[in-house]
């Protein structure tokens, strides 16, 4: 009993002092992210993307909208049989399933562009973070922008290691 009392004990000292002897840093990688020069124009580039799609998009809804009105002035003046009424219609319908699968390819084609514009960038960051650890002995960085620091102290901040790291 005893011989476990002390081993525990020892266990229990070991760890605090492998603990103490560990480095810790935080930064917002979400700041350095939206500081990096770099985010503008690909931002930018992406409000290009979104806009050019938008108004694809808004130009088939309206296309779509004028179609249906035109069929609805045909039906209205008695112009079509009711098989003509139905192919019409039908034709329409598969128009506006087409409209929903290029709102969700937009989306797709968006969410695409950025992970290709922001993985340099992320990249880079990345190799900041890594260099700031091995030059100041850190075993552990951690983004403070999670939510996920239970504690850090102010000297322990590496935002500006990392962004001078970068030139920034």
């Amino acid at each position: 009993m005893m011989k476990k009392i002390l081993f525990s004990a020892l266990i229990m000292l070991f760890v605090v002092m492998s603990m103490s002897a560990q480095k810790f840093g935080y930064l917002n990688y979400r700041a350095v992210l939206l500081e990096m020069p770099e985010m503008a124009s690909a931002t930018a580039e992406l409000e290009v993307l979104a806009d050019q799609l938008r108004k694809k998009g808004e130009g088939m809804v309206t296309n779509l909208q004028t179609e249906y009105a035109a069929l609805e002035t045909r039906i209205g003046a008695g112009e079509l049989s009711k098989v003509q009424q139905e192919s019409e219609v039908a034709k329409l319908q598969e128009k506006q399933q087409q409209l929903g699968l290029f709102e969700q390819e937009m989306a797709l084609e968006i969410q695409k562009k950025e992970a290709t514009l922001l993985q340099p960038l992320l990249d880079r960051i990345q190799t900041a973070i890594d260099g700031v650890a091995k030059e100041n002995g850190m075993q552990f960085i951690f983004d403070q922008g999670t939510q996920m620091l239970l504690f850090a102290e102010q000297s322990t901040d590496v935002t500006s290691m990392v962004k001078a790291k970068m030139g920034m």
